[in-house]
């Protein structure tokens, strides 16, 4: 055994790590972190060199019999690379007698990287999984709470049972953090070595005990303070923020960054659904073009002189009353049904954009969620005040110990090394990728893509191999699900509105002849299993059918197919009539394509859509950028607050 290392205060549980918010880098610093960042390959061959290490760190702790816990973890104290090292070897040592799982050198190598606080390319199906666990125990081990951020609940809950016997067999407490869950069960989950929670549960806790700080002058403070905790009683349920894993690290921390957390309390004096009402009614009888202008790009409502002088009654309120009127016509235009959001139990649900699942207690501001109710008929909710908030982009710098793992990371290398500081590390695949990639077609509306998807999925399901179509939306499953019913082919739905289902859906969906509708929810984090039969067919064939806006998450949808050594083949269906071209081409030159669509031309028009991808994910980046700057002006003119965040 190596001798014995003292915690270093840092890492001391009781004690709550703490970074000051990070500064906005200048040009010559976004370049220099980009110039030192991008250059991944002397440190991926440094974390496969360490592999050696590790192993025979496991050999030696293999032959020391029966481990003493408590001299284990106060050996794997510290923060050198030695005792770094020294700790994965116990825990991958751990996965092997309680999982029964032998961690391959590429992800002993990826969990290294990790340890070392670096950012890990990891391709999908390679056991990120595995890879996370082990990182998040040799963490452990060495004193810090560790949270493991996830992708959903979903994956919170079967990735922390999966890996429990994994850290019970080092002496660790695992614990989730999941919607709905209590402040005292929250508290309790804290309390553990390792904590399993989605990104949004961990940041809306920490702006909660930001509210719950003692010596806060803020009267909305002190008016959402009394709103959560009445009896003034509550306790803080965190414990520190010292280490923090990010799996599917890209959408956490780029893909949702475009949206602040914020928590908010009920507006006293909110209008009425009368008052409400007679907006909306005036907002039906307006005429796109004439009487207001959509961007549907920015998702923004502008009212035209026409329209003004159509709606000339609010006297000196005029401004409130425009600006009312555009959220009402944004809901009637902008936010459509089972696309944007879902109706379920009589209350309207947002759909996050970027996984396709119900963003449970997630609401428009200022209004607009209230018309979304009354254009839909559904009891009219509260609307809210802004009591705190923050972005990803401040809160997750703030780890002193911050790694994360995707599948698709090297798109993003720029920006997460000028947000987060951190270098991207790519792993290679522990067996060769033996997927198949059919060439692009290009259809001139929905409906011939839904026939040729129908087609194409029987002939495939006939030959014994399983099907997984990506569609766009829960209308767009709806639609295609209709498609396949009425040429009598069975399948399966997932979708928001089957989220109950996930877990019996997936495991289904590498059976024989199985064919699988879904949405972006079967994008990350999704193990399609194969049965023996279907491998030996050819193994899962994925139709994208989605116009993504950025290629990652394509991606991360075809990723499903051949995964670890197993065959698999892939295609990308795409129609004209769509919004993906948006971006590029004008509706009459979309129309032009699709008179003169050719079999030659698919490629040609398939590169338009990544060029669409390509501007629309530069509009990303940027407002991204602005809402940090933004961010950080509201924390610096607030800090006097003492919130804490």
């Amino acid at each position: 055994m190596t001798p014995l290392r003292l915690p270093l205060p840092a890492l001391l549980p009781e004690r709550t790590a703490h970074r000051a918010s990070p500064r906005p880098a200048d040009g010559f610093e976004r370049a220099w972190r980009r110039l030192r960042h991008l250059g991944t390959g002397r440190r991926t061959g440094h974390h496969l060199a360490a592999v050696a290490i590790i192993r025979a760190g496991m050999d030696a702790q293999r032959t020391d019999g029966a481990t003493d816990l408590r001299r284990l973890r106060l050996t794997c104290r510290g923060t050198d690379t030695a005792t770094r090292r020294h700790a994965l070897a116990a825990a991958a040592l751990a996965a092997e007698t309680a999982l029964g799982l032998r961690a391959h050198d590429t992800q002993l190598a990826a969990a290294d990287a990790l340890l070392a606080g670096r950012f890990a390319e990891m391709a999908t199906g390679e056991g990120k999984t595995l890879v996370v666990a082990l990182a998040a125990a040799a963490g452990a081990l060495g004193g810090a709470p560790v949270h493991v951020v996830t992708a959903n609940d979903y994956l919170v809950g079967r990735d922390a049972a999966e890996m429990a016997p994994l850290f019970a067999q080092l002496g660790l407490r695992v614990a989730t953090v999941r919607e709905g869950d209590s402040p005292d069960t929250r508290r309790h989950a804290y309390a553990a070595n390792i904590t399993y929670l989605t990104a949004r549960e961990l940041v809306f806790d920490a702006l909660r005990d930001s509210v719950m700080a003692p010596a806060d002058p803020d009267p909305l403070i002190e008016q959402t303070r009394r709103f959560i905790d009445p009896a003034g009683c509550a306790q803080r349920l965190q414990r520190g923020h010292h280490m923090a894993i990010i799996d599917e690290a890209d959408s956490v921390l780029i893909d949702e960054a475009r949206i602040p957390l914020i928590l908010s309390r009920p507006q006293p004096a909110a209008a009425d659904a009368a008052a409400l009402g007679a907006v909306l009614a005036q907002a039906r009888r307006l005429l796109a073009g004439r009487d207001f202008q959509i961007d549907t790009e920015t998702r923004h409502v502008t009212l035209t002189d026409a329209g003004r002088n159509a709606t000339a009654s609010a006297g000196r309120h005029r401004r409130a009353h425009d600006a009312r009127l555009c959220q009402a016509l944004a809901a009637l235009h902008l936010y459509h049904r089972d696309r944007d959001y879902v109706v379920k139990g009589q209350r309207v649900h947002i759909i996050d954009p970027q996984t396709g699942r119900i963003a449970e207690g997630r609401a428009w501001s200022q209004e607009l969620h209230r018309f979304v109710e009354l254009k839909e008929d559904c009891p009219l909710g509260r609307e809210n005040l802004t009591a705190a908030q923050i972005t990803y982009q401040r809160f997750f710098p703030r780890y002193p110990q911050l790694s994360g793992i995707s599948g698709t990371l090297a798109e993003a290398a720029g920006e997460l090394a000028v947000v987060y500081d951190r270098a991207i590390v790519r792993i290679p695949t522990h067996r060769p990728v033996a997927r198949q990639s059919h060439p692009p077609r290009v259809f001139a509306t929905h409906a011939a893509m839904w026939q040729a998807a129908v087609a194409r999925a029987d002939s495939l399901a006939a030959a014994g191999r399983a099907v997984l179509i990506g569609t766009d939306s829960v209308h767009a499953a709806r639609q295609l699900s209709a498609a396949l019913a009425a040429a009598n082919i069975a399948h399966t739905v997932l979708d928001a509105l089957q989220d109950a289902d996930e877990a019996a859906i997936v495991a289904q969906a590498g059976t024989p002849g199985r064919i699988t509708v879904a949405t972006r929810m079967a994008g990350r984090g999704t193990d399609i299993r194969l049965a023996e039969s279907v491998r030996a067919a050819g193994g899962l064939h994925v139709i994208c059918c989605q116009h993504n806006p950025n290629g990652r998450i394509d991606r991360q949808l075809v990723g499903r197919c051949a995964r670890q050594g197993d065959p698999g083949s892939a295609e990308h269906f795409r129609a004209l009539d769509g919004d993906g071209l948006d971006a590029v081409l004008s509706p009459a030159l979309r129309q032009w394509l699709a008179r003169g669509l050719l079999p030659g031309t698919n490629g040609l028009i398939f590169a338009l859509f990544r060029l669409a991808q390509g501007r629309l994910a530069r509009r990303d980046r940027q407002l991204r950028a602005t809402l940090l700057r933004d961010d950080l002006a509201r924390h610096q003119r607030h800090a006097y607050r003492g919130t804490g965040l």
